[in-house]
């Protein structure tokens, strides 16, 4: 009972937090799309329109309660990806490890762009796209293979 009230509460637990992501998404998108929700990457001129085109409100939001709720949501979700993997092998983990360190690492790299505005540089902002493409294939592949082991699961019971 416990380890079904786990593995539900983590996934519900990381929608309330994306539920209050979507709240503060507003304040963000009107500079354009934030650079955690963009899922082929940008480049240097991109990044830096982004951060030219945000407000001192804007960013403040980006900064502290947009980062707070991006870094709980990776910390919920990667275990709730991992449960159901459970007793499968190592190598089925990995997406959902990869999953959470991208996003993680994303949130810092995201960080040191908005803090170095119109002097990030290209390494930077390369490092920051390739964080952001590697969470969203990595979440992909995790979310398949979770909901796998579930429907698994599921059918053997």
């Amino acid at each position: 009972m416990r380890d079904r009230l786990i593995t539900w509460l983590l996934p519900l637990l990381a929608a309330g937090i994306g539920v209050w992501v979507w709240t503060l998404l507003p304040d963000l998108q009107q500079a354009g799309v934030p650079f955690d929700l963009r899922l082929t990457g940008y480049g240097l001129t991109e990044a830096l329109a982004y951060v030219a085109a945000l407000t001192p409100e804007a960013m403040a939001t980006y900064l502290g309660p947009w980062r707070i709720a991006d870094t709980l949501f990776p910390l919920l979700m990667m275990p709730a990806l991992l449960l159901p993997l459970w007793g499968r092998g190592q190598m089925w983990f990995l997406p959902a490890l990869a999953y959470g360190l991208a996003d993680l690492g994303e949130n810092n790299a995201v960080a040191r762009l908005l803090t170095a505005g119109a002097e990030m540089t290209a390494s930077q902002v390369m490092l920051a796209s390739t964080l952001t493409q590697g969470k969203f294939l990595a979440l992909g592949l995790a979310v398949g293979l979770a909901a796998w082991a579930l429907w698994q699961g599921w059918r053997t019971r």
